[in-house]
């Protein structure tokens, strides 16, 4: 009885539901508000970019002691434009500093690698130099773009073939509000934008959709089962189907954000930068990408689907029909597709229970009943 009463049993059951596309202006008014909010980080803040991508030098002092301005204060005395200063720690025990500076002359990365190890205390040799060209990060990038394009195109022939065109949209629509919102998280929190980001970027895009293409699919049997049986509408046989399916997106995405946020916790305490690009990606996109199916893709699948007139012209005729009956004390279309909503596995329990309360006791001796009942 419990598992029957549990939320998800009665979301799918349509018992209880929450108002999901009929709240789209709602959702979109939030979502717009944080694009723009998103968006405006990219022109306030901008992105970070690694010395991967920009190319330049990394020095790295290990050292217990050295502190970050004064590591700044030796770069800037030896000449370096604007040196980039961090403090790690490193994995076993150990602290590091890394200088991450622009391109400069081997003059200079040399007296500055000699300056940095005499305030460390520790011999040259253990100051390590690294110069990193910016075409790697520019290959990196234009294989990024390059996977994101194939992954699009890929996607909407998917759901176009799958599915129908409308659905593609409102895929890719959501898809867009994960990517910006992402973009915009990682302009506002001021971390670099690293190979690792990239990494984690181009993994939460077929997370994102795994939602919505879940939705989808009860979306188009509601559609079969409801919609063209003309016992609801395409609207609220949509909004079932966010109901139904919504425990399971939201415990599939817990499941999945709960070692995410280990992970960037992990990487924050220990200062490893690896661990915060790729968690801070993950985290994001995986807790966008969810809201979004939910609150974006199947509104505006719904938003698309009525303005097809006969979409429309169902939408009110079944309308009038319900006020009609709702008039003549007619029990409710709603209470009818609730029960015919009910997974297939709980009825036959209801039925054989129903049967038993209705023949008595199990295995009950006819002599223990009156006379006059027995046959």
């Amino acid at each position: 009885m419990a598992g029957r009463d549990s939320l998800g049993n009665r979301l799918y059951r349509g018992e209880v539901s929450f108002e999901i596309v009929g709240r789209r202006r709602r959702w979109a008014a939030i979502f717009g508000a944080v694009l723009l909010l998103s968006i405006l980080g990219l022109v306030v803040q901008g992105l970070h970019f690694s010395v991967d991508f920009k190319g330049g030098s990394v020095i790295t002092v290990p050292s217990a002691t050295l502190s970050t301005d004064q590591v700044t204060s030796i770069a800037q005395a030896d000449g370096v434009p604007a040196p980039t200063v961090q403090e790690q720690k490193v994995v076993g025990g150990g602290r590091q500093v890394t200088v991450t500076t622009t391109t400069i002359s081997s003059k200079t990365q040399e007296k500055l690698s000699a300056d940095l190890a005499k305030a460390a205390g520790i011999d040259p040799t253990k100051v390590t130099n690294e110069l990193v060209g910016a075409s790697w990060g520019h290959d990196v990038s234009t294989a990024a773009i390059e996977a994101l394009i194939i992954f699009l195109a890929l996607l909407t022939v998917y759901l176009a073939l799958f599915f129908e065109w409308k659905m593609a949209v409102a895929a890719l629509t959501s898809l867009i509000n994960v990517i910006v919102i992402t973009v915009g998280v990682y302009a506002w929190s001021g971390l670099e934008v690293s190979p690792t980001t990239v990494v984690g970027f181009l993994t939460i895009l077929g997370y994102a959709m795994y939602d919505a293409v879940v939705v989808f699919d009860k979306v188009k049997e509601n559609k079969r089962q409801l919609v063209d049986q003309n016992k609801m509408g395409y609207g609220p046989a949509a909004n079932l189907a966010v109901n139904q399916t919504l425990v399971r997106s939201v415990n599939t995405s817990l499941i999945a954000l709960i070692p995410v946020a280990s992970l960037l916790l992990g990487g924050t305490v220990s200062q490893a930068a690896v661990l915060q690009d790729l968690a801070l990606a993950l985290l994001v996109g995986i807790g966008a990408g969810t809201v979004s199916s939910i609150l974006v893709a199947t509104p505006m699948l719904v938003w698309l689907k009525e303005l097809e007139p006969a979409v429309r012209a169902q939408e009110q005729r079944l309308a009038a029909k319900a006020a009609a009956d709702a008039k003549a004390g007619k029990v409710p279309a709603a209470v009818v597709v609730a029960e015919q909503a009910e997974p297939q596995d709980a009825k036959p329990a209801a039925a054989g229970a129903s049967a038993a309360g209705a023949r008595g006791p199990r295995n009950q001796p006819v002599r223990n009943q009156p006379r006059s009942k027995r046959r």
